[in-house]
């Protein structure tokens, strides 16, 4: 009987220690969750520059050189392209809110038909308009912020993605000094796979917004089209998702056009649908022969989840996370259906 009570209580004790040891991990993850999300933020980074640093590193250029380059060379490019464009997209932006009150008046006789006259005062739309912008710019702020947490922090970051890069076989090496000897082949491939399919991803859509950005502002400069460059870059970057992306950007374009000439609209509306039919029938087939994307339905829940879960950083996030699940799911289900096969077979 005192054995039996002592067994229990030996159990209760072990019950107890692990649920301590428990939350004091999650408390542990809570105090460091900045920190953890600028390990993961850099992590991404460096499998999106190791696409291309192994690559290298295959025809025998030493690894030190290739990532070096090519992260100097990236962050040069971003840099001198801000500084060259930031003036352009500026003075189009004042240019239009200039404009505005013009435009409203144009179009506020076809709304006033709607019963929407909330265009009819000007000065009370751009008061509402400026009051939506700041909110918006203050919680662009909050966002930016939230990625990286400042200008150090970003440093840190693409320091941390840097001498990850350096590192070959960086998260291998980590999954084997960590992880049981009998799940490491398949966290190996694991990993593989899930790399393989992020940056493919990645890959492919900045192609992708370089293409549908390059393109409208070659089209909207030939059709002699006001506020060619931002509204290129709305469109460039909205085609960063599937499906949604397109469609609002087709509506902001003709919306802004419209304004300026109905004609004008409908051709630069035809421009855009013929890029993106060119972008998801000629160029994203060629580069998908190589490379392994997500699914769009994936990508859009991985957004919304992830934002809402974790703001910005949670929506950046999301898409390697939803990458490593569905690699897992999918091993899941194989697994079950050869289970499964010889059971059908037998009836």
């Amino acid at each position: 009987m005192n054995e039996t009570t002592h067994y229990k209580l030996h159990m209760d004790w072990q019950t107890v220690a692990k649920l301590a040891l428990l939350v004091i991990c999650l408390y542990l993850i809570f105090i460091l969750k900045d920190v953890i999300i600028w390990f993961v933020f850099a992590l991404v980074i460096s499998v999106l520059f190791n696409f291309l640093i192994d690559g290298l590193q295959k025809r025998r250029v030493p690894r030190i050189v290739s990532t070096t380059v090519l992260y100097l060379g990236f962050f040069a490019l971003l840099g001198f392209f801000i500084y060259k464009t930031a003036p352009i997209l500026l003075y189009e932006i004042q240019e239009f809110i200039a404009s505005l009150p013009a435009y409203l008046k144009k179009i506020s006789p076809f709304f006033e038909k709607l019963g929407i006259t909330s265009f009819k005062n000007s000065k009370l739309f751009l008061g509402n308009l400026q009051d939506s912008l700041n909110s918006a710019g203050g919680s662009f702020t909050n966002a930016m912020a939230s990625i990286f947490g400042g200008a150090a922090s970003t440093a840190l970051v693409i320091a941390m993605a840097f001498f990850i890069s350096l590192e070959k076989q960086f998260v291998e090496k980590i999954l084997s000094a960590f992880s049981p000897p009998q799940y490491k082949e398949y966290l190996f491939g694991l990993w593989r796979r899930s790399k393989k399919k992020v940056s493919g991803w990645f890959v492919t859509r900045l192609i992708g917004i370089v293409f549908v950005g390059l393109g409208m502002y070659v089209v909207l400069m030939i059709l002699n089209v006001k506020y060619a460059f931002i509204l290129a870059v709305i469109a460039g970057v909205l085609d960063l998702l599937p499906f949604i992306g397109p469609l609002v950007a087709g509506v902001a374009l003709f919306a802004v056009v419209s304004l300026i000439s109905f004609p004008q609209a409908l051709f630069v509306v035809l421009a855009f649908f013929i890029i993106q039919e060119i972008e998801n029938h000629i160029l994203f087939p060629i580069i998908f022969k190589k490379l392994i994307g997500l699914s769009p339905v994936l990508v859009l829940v991985a957004f919304a989840v992830g934002g809402e879960l974790w703001g910005a950083s949670g929506a950046i996030l999301g898409i390697p996370l939803a990458g490593v699940v569905y690699e897992i799911i999918k091993d899941y289900l194989i697994k079950r259906q050869r289970h499964e096969l010889p059971e059908q077979s037998n009836e």
